[in-house]
């Protein structure tokens, strides 16, 4: 990494000349005229004004038409900017009025009586003291002549005040800006770099850029993709964008590590193609996911990354599955959202998994899927009454208990109707209940444990209300035996009792583990079986071994509302 110091108004020739340029990853042009205007202040003040940020590389990188006019290539590399596009831009619109792109010039003044810079109104343009920056920062500007031609003359007291305030604001020239420049071939890296500069507004993610390179290179790009994801959001399935990147990169065939669409030699046509691709896969994993697995909306997955395998999977058998392979890829997906099997290494764990679907088939393909989302468990080996011990509803198991809910079809306590996940009725609202209302036992027993999911049941906001703080030996003798049956409730009354609280959760928490075990397809608790010892995984390299035969592939946390009682 280079650093050195440069006159400012180099690097804005730089940039005009077309030997700075501007990278892709890029956003649009976003200042404002104030930002203009105040900008120049510092400058004309001698405050700092932050460094610039040049990429040198030896790649081939894609690279945005600037906004402002620039030059001709050189034959030389270029330098790509990562950090001064909105300082470098405003100066150089100012500077060279006539290199806007858009050609609607920027007209900032500077008032020699008060030293201050103006955008100014149609009333103001017409005072003469009112000078164009951009004829003060020329480099042969005439000072006197300018005075002169705004009726001051040589005699005015003032004109040789105001001819070293003009002199002054031509200096911004010389003003001397830190320039660092890196150098590395990695575009990930200098992605990452760029992504962690924050400046003036929200940090950006990769994804942020990607698309943005993205709309770079492909004029509808940006549009297409955003009607997509407000398509996504109209179906109560919004995904976030790296998601969606991961698996657009995985159908381009540049693997999971969705910044490598940025590379040069996927052109227009091929990332046309992929998102095509990407467009259809989603809708056949959310209409998987909403239809065979009960998920309602994206917010009840415990990670959008879920939604990628079965998206590959429909994509490359043409939205169809085998007899028996919707309960296997159903256990998949509930597998790794128990399992938070995308909270680490994601990309990797991609890249071998969309490797399998092009490589196997039938009960081998989803046996290895499975065994893998299930992380360093044992496979088949039974969740244990214990594995639900200090788990909350923020627990991957409290989103399963909610979509076996959902799919048992549990009735609300006191109306006895199905529960809903987007009721029209207000009213009807799902919210977590805690079983032994807060204000009950919060005193005496330990948070953990009253505010465990064993604790924890799914009815309706008016429900709740209704139940308030009452004991469970009071409320619960008011409701039908097969409501509470529907959500697991121990049906003994004796466990109803606040001295039996302790005993309440142990016994719901092996009815609880069961109702897992068979949404993940495996062995019930029998009462007797310890929990098992994990295994270790072996590396993705030494697990997945490329078939040269094998058939070629084509081309975020919610949770009910809770109301606290």
């Amino acid at each position: 990494m280079g650093l050195a110091n440069d006159r400012i108004i180099s690097q804005v020739e730089n940039l005009l000349q077309g030997s700075v340029v501007i990278p892709s990853i890029q956003r649009d042009f976003v200042w404002m005229r104030p930002d203009v205007r105040d900008l120049f202040d510092s400058l004309y003040r001698g405050y700092p004004v932050g460094a610039l940020l040049l990429w040198k590389t030896n790649l081939t990188v894609p690279f945005k038409t600037a906004a402002v006019v620039q030059a001709d290539k050189s034959v030389h590399q270029p330098l790509y900017l990562l950090d001064g596009q909105q300082r470098l831009t405003s100066l150089a619109w100012v500077y060279r009025p006539e290199s806007k792109a858009d050609g609607r010039l920027i007209d900032l003044r500077f008032d020699v009586r008060t030293e201050e810079f103006v955008n100014p109104s149609a009333v103001q343009r017409k005072d003469p003291l009112l000078i164009p920056v951009s004829t003060l920062l020329q480099e042969n500007a005439q000072f006197y002549q300018v005075l002169l031609k705004a009726g001051v003359s040589f005699d005015d007291p003032n004109f040789d005040a105001w001819t070293q305030r003009m002199q002054k604001v031509n200096s911004i020239r010389h003003h001397q800006i830190a320039v660092i420049t890196y150098e590395s071939d990695d575009y990930e890296e200098v992605a990452e770099l760029f992504a962690r500069l924050n400046k003036g507004g929200r940090r950006l993610s990769k994804g942020d850029l990607v698309y943005s390179a993205i709309a770079a290179r492909w004029a509808d790009g940006l549009d297409t993709m955003d009607s997509f994801h407000q398509e996504l959001r109209d179906s109560n399935f919004a995904l976030n964008r790296e998601a969606v990147l991961r698996l657009m990169s995985l159908l381009a065939g540049t693997g999971a590590h969705h910044i490598k669409l940025i590379g040069a030699e996927v052109d227009e046509a091929a990332l046309k193609e992929a998102w095509q691709d990407t467009e259809r896969a989603l809708r056949f994993a959310i209409d998987f996911l909403k239809g065979e697995c009960s998920i309602p909306r994206s917010e009840v997955l415990s990670s959008p990354n879920v939604t990628i395998v079965p998206a590959l999977l429909l994509h490359h058998r043409d939205g169809k599955l085998r007899p028996g392979e919707a309960q296997l890829l159903r256990r998949w997906v509930y597998t790794a959202m128990a399992f938070s099997h995308y909270s680490l290494q994601v990309e990797g764990k991609l890249d071998a998994e969309a490797r399998l679907i092009k490589s196997r088939e039938g009960e081998g393909l989803f046996d290895e899927l499975i065994r893998r989302a299930s992380g360093t468990r044992s496979l088949d080996s039974a969740l244990h009454p214990r594995d639900l011990e200090q788990k909350y509803s923020t627990h991957p198991f409290f989103k399963l208990l909610y979509i076996a809910a959902l799919r048992g079809t549990a009735r609300d306590w006191a109306t006895n109707i199905a529960i809903s996940d987007q009721p029209l009725n207000t009213g009807a609202t799902i919210e977590y209940h805690h079983v032994f209302p807060r204000a009950r036992v919060q005193g005496t027993f330990a948070k953990e444990e009253w505010n465990s999911l064993a604790n924890l049941a799914f009815i309706t906001g008016q429900t709740n209300k209704m139940i308030s703080s009452r004991p469970p030996a009071q409320y619960m003798t008011e409701i039908a035996a097969e409501r509470l049956a529907e959500q697991w409730i121990p049906e003994e009354p004796e466990l109803w009792s606040l001295d039996r609280f302790p005993d309440f959760l142990a016994a719901r928490r092996r009815l609880l583990a069961n109702v897992l075990n068979e949404a993940l397809g495996l062995p019930r608790y029998d009462g007797q079986t310890a929990p098992q010892d994990a295994d270790e995984l072996p590396a993705d390299d030494e697990l997945i071994v490329e078939d040269p035969a094998a058939p070629t592939l084509a081309g975020a946390e919610g949770e009910p509302r809770h109301r606290e009682q």
